[in-house]
């Protein structure tokens, strides 16, 4: 249908009007989780400490990476069901632990690589400045190397944004085939993709000012108005969403 994110917006408001509670408390613990998981490992390198420990230290830092990963793919589980008038509960935030947790994994892992090949130009540029380099000219070369990383890494995540809701859709799908699908429907989807993106940015500064606890409003919207749009892209909403 392509409907225009102000209308996308106004769907998500109306599917969490009185739904609130759970949506805020899947947010909560997958936000805190990761936090207390990673408590004691922080507090080992308040100091200097022996390699071995140091590793450890970044070792413990990547999985809990993966443990927010599959916490957020349970988000986009309880919001799905939210848009599509089904029940949802708390304990779906751990959907993505009980439903084959390395499809969602390896289409994560897939996007950083893809994300990190984006930001080649500015390392390069970086490198080349800090070792050869420190002229203005260099300078202003990796202004432009680090415009183009960020052009192109917001372009990988617009073309793969779909990814994890199309796992979710699609149980025997794999990673791969959700990444090359995402990129496929976003084609003309991408600039109401960033636009909604944007349309955030003031809720989310006013998150900032509130010291966070404005998130227990804003993310749950966002991530409803996300899946609305992914619904709106696949062709769901006429039968799913009055």
């Amino acid at each position: 249908m392509n409907l225009p994110c102000k209308e996308l917006k106004r769907i998500a408001r109306d599917n969490l009007n009185g739904n609130y509670k759970i949506p805020m408390g899947a947010f909560l613990a997958a936000t805190l989780i990761p936090l207390a998981v990673e408590l004691p490992f922080s507090m080992l390198q308040k100091d200097a400490q022996p390699l071995p420990v140091t590793i450890m230290f970044y070792v413990a830092e990547f999985l809990i990476t993966l443990l927010s990963m599959v916490l957020s793919v349970g988000i986009l589980q309880l919001h799905l069901s939210l848009a599509r008038k089904k029940e949802m509960t708390l304990g779906m935030v751990f959907y993505g632990f009980k439903n084959h947790p390395d499809r969602y994994i390896i289409a994560g892992l897939l996007l950083i690589i893809a994300t990190l090949i984006s930001c080649i130009p500015v390392i390069t540029g970086a490198v080349l400045f800090f070792v050869l380099d420190k002229s203005p000219a260099a300078i202003a070369v990796l202004v432009i190397l680090g415009i183009v990383s960020t052009i192109l890494a917001v372009f990988v995540q617009m073309w793969y944004a779909l990814a994890l809701y199309l796992l979710l859709d699609h149980p025997q799908m794999k990673a791969r085939e959700s990444l090359k699908i995402s990129r496929q429907i976003m084609k003309g989807n991408k600039g109401r993709l960033f636009y909604i993106y944007l349309s955030f940015i003031g809720l989310q500064i006013l998150c900032l000012l509130s010291l966070g606890i404005g998130s227990l409003w804003v993310y749950p919207y966002q991530s409803q108005t996300l899946v609305i749009f992914y619904l709106d892209v696949v062709g769901e909403i006429p039968s799913n969403i009055s």
